[in-house]
């Protein structure tokens, strides 16, 4: 798996690598927003972003990336702030970490977005839903055949509803369905989520709030 590496401070972005490296890991270092830029077009299969690198930002470089790519974005910042969380996420980053960051829990996240982005379910077939259709082993959705460009963790979630119309989710449940993990993530996070997921499939999906609960798709 190759992992695109975009951080201006070389002395941690060589740490960071050679520890990456060392787990098995094929990884592309960029030292600014521009060589990032030109490296993300070699469709690396996982992407770390320092927020703060020059020429273009990260989270610019986020909102680039996502253009033409579902490869899982993590973003890796000396900020810890709610809103620099929010506008990583608004851009479609997947998971965010704050410097200082241990790079055992650095690779073991890694792994668990590598996991759900390249590990489908065989048995599934497209699912329909009036004009919005769900196809699971191409990783896609689309409305009146037209291609939405979701992230992949917008497309699991919205897999992961979908694919249990019916039944509610409280907002652990769906951190832990569709992160994985919920240590790391907060209902902010699951919020944000839904309410890119509302926008992009514009009227035409099925994601209901049950009040005090939490979200279920409503078939």
């Amino acid at each position: 798996m190759t992992i695109l590496l975009a951080e201006d401070d070389r002395d941690l972005s060589g740490v960071v690598a050679a520890y990456l490296r060392n787990e098995g890991f094929t990884v592309l270092q960029a030292f600014t927003g521009g060589e990032a830029a030109e490296l993300a077009k070699r469709q690396p299969q996982m992407v770390l972003l320092d927020i703060m690198l020059p020429e273009i930002d990260g989270i610019e470089l986020c909102r680039r990336i996502r253009a033409s790519s579902h490869a899982p974005v993590i973003m890796l910042s000396a900020k810890n702030t709610d809103m620099d969380k929010l506008l990583s996420l608004g851009m479609g980053a997947d998971d965010y970490m704050t410097k200082p960051y241990s790079l055992p829990e650095l690779a073991g996240r890694i792994r668990a977005h590598l996991r759900r982005y390249t590990v489908y379910d065989k048995e599934q077939k497209t699912r329909t839903y009036g004009m919005l259709s769900i196809d699971p082993k191409a990783y896609t959705a689309a409305v009146d055949g037209d291609s939405v460009p979701l992230t992949a963790k917008e497309f699991h979630l919205l897999d992961f509803l979908s694919a249990h119309a019916g039944q509610v989710f409280t907002k652990n449940q769906l951190m832990d369905e569709v992160w994985g993990y919920n240590e790391f993530v907060d209902e902010n996070t699951i919020a944000v989520y839904i309410g890119r997921l509302r926008e992009k499939l514009d009227g035409v999906h099925r994601i209901k709030t049950v009040w005090g609960v939490g979200y279920k798709w409503d078939d």
